[in-house]
């Protein structure tokens, strides 16, 4: 233990990763076994988020409007974009290296004999620095999964379940009934549940009702549409477990980029009614909220001429919703496409709707245990698109330069894929300037 004193956070991270035997080992028995060592306290209310595409998004709307209504929120997200710090925020500011570094000492000292994953150690990190700062309210980001996720050791007042898609399925499952099975773990007996899928898994309402929880579900207990004004959108239910003033609600601004964005809304609004009388969240509390909500590296803009747009989508559902944002903002010119993943990601699902409407690719090496090369990928990629103009670079941030080198003024270029390469290119930004 000695030598682990003088560990600054990027050492900690560094061992962290080496400690145990599998990058992904959905458990909860040895997480729960430390946890019980650390002697820790549940959060005073806990808000689960599970599922496939949204889980940031509706994080960052929960979060804003909490905090706008008087909340100490903690909220836990994965991964990160540039700094670690960035998945464990207190009142929506990344914890400190202090922080972070007496945590997993802490962690580090009650593990003995048992062997945790880089996850697992995060997920405990994340509950001792809200504990230190006796948060109000914790938003828990699933990694994954929902059932065996590290998060679901910890009960949750509230679970709310985005949308369901193919992602993962080597370790959740074949289809969405059976992914949608896993995310559905994270519900509990008698607890709140909102479901902003509008077509979901059967699997979502009959856990619920295996366990007695309360389900909104979107287009059943509550509806979310498009205002008249095309900006904003209504919220409206007729739930006795909504309290009255909450189930009409006009000119809720959508913060975050995508047409996708309203689902996302809907669920974050159902959420924050059910659990007003816990949270003092007012519908006064709403727009000035959401207005704040903030989320980079999503069908983000970061620059003009040519036009650079940087959007995480590494799944078939989320690359469909670039796809369609790339359709709402067109060029007159070519599109270059900056795109890395994981090497164990399926590309015809990424693919399907963008590879088409990328004209030149730019492809970037992850060096990461899961990682792949930018030769690996073009190999891969060449099996769908034989003909396609393609180079390949070592990393995120050479690909990007060389997009950015080859694009005209009336070009595109949008990089997309593993949060490795948007948090690479997000990083690269702090060293030189933002493109305009």
């Amino acid at each position: 233990m000695g030598s682990f004193l003088s560990f600054g956070l990027d050492e900690w991270l560094d061992h962290i990763q080496r400690q145990h035997w599998r990058t992904i080992d959905l458990k909860l028995d040895r997480v729960s076994r430390v946890w019980q060592r650390l002697g820790g306290s549940r959060p005073p209310f806990v808000i689960t988020v599970a599922g496939t595409n949204g889980k940031g998004s509706c994080v960052a709307m929960l979060e804003s409007v909490l905090r706008r209504a008087g909340n100490r929120t903690g909220s836990y997200t994965s991964p990160h974009l540039v700094r670690y710090n960035e998945r464990i925020c207190v009142d929506g500011r990344p914890a400190s290296d202090a922080e972070i570094v007496d945590a997993f000492r802490r962690i580090q000292a009650a593990c003995g004999d048992v062997g945790l994953t880089y996850f697992e150690y995060g997920t405990l990190c994340a509950l001792m620095v809200f504990w230190a700062r006796c948060v109000d309210v914790a938003i828990l980001e699933t990694g994954m999964g929902g059932r065996l996720d590290a998060v679901n050791m910890i009960d949750n007042d509230l679970a709310l379940i985005t949308s369901v898609g193919l992602d993962h399925m080597q370790w959740l499952g074949s289809d969405r009934e059976q992914i949608g099975r896993e995310k559905a773990g994270v519900i509990r007996p008698g607890a709140f549940v909102v479901s902003t899928d509008p077509a979901p898994p059967a699997a979502i309402a009959d856990t619920a009702a295996d366990l007695g929880a309360l389900l909104l579900q979107a287009g059943e207990q509550y509806a979310i549409e498009p205002g008249p004004d095309g900006k904003t959108c209504r919220w409206r239910s007729e739930h006795p477990a909504v309290p009255e003033d909450w189930r009409r609600l006009a000119g809720l601004p959508l913060p975050l980029p995508g047409d996708w964005q309203p689902h996302n809304l809907g669920g974050t609004v159902a959420a924050l009614a059910l659990t007003s009388g816990a949270t003092g969240v007012e519908p006064v509390h709403l727009v000035p909220g959401l207005s704040s909500a903030r989320l980079p590296g999503r069908c983000e803009i970061i620059g003009r001429e040519p036009l650079t747009i940087i959007d995480v989508a590494h799944n078939a559902d989320s690359a469909a919703g670039l796809a369609r944002f790339l359709d709402a903002n067109p060029v007159p010119g070519e599109t270059h496409g900056v795109f890395g993943v994981l090497a164990d990601k399926a590309l015809p699902g990424v693919l399907d709707d963008l590879g088409m409407r990328v004209n030149r690719w730019h492809l970037a090496g992850i060096d990461e245990a899961r990682g792949q090369s930018g030769e690996a990928l073009a190999r891969k990629m060449r099996l769908l698109y034989p003909d396609m103009e393609a180079e390949t670079y070592r990393d995120a941030v050479r690909a990007f330069q060389g997009a950015r080198a080859h694009a005209r003024p009336v070009d595109r270029v949008v990089a997309f894929g593993s949060f490795h390469v948007v948090g690479d290119i997000i990083g690269s930004f702090e060293r030189t300037s933002v493109p305009q």
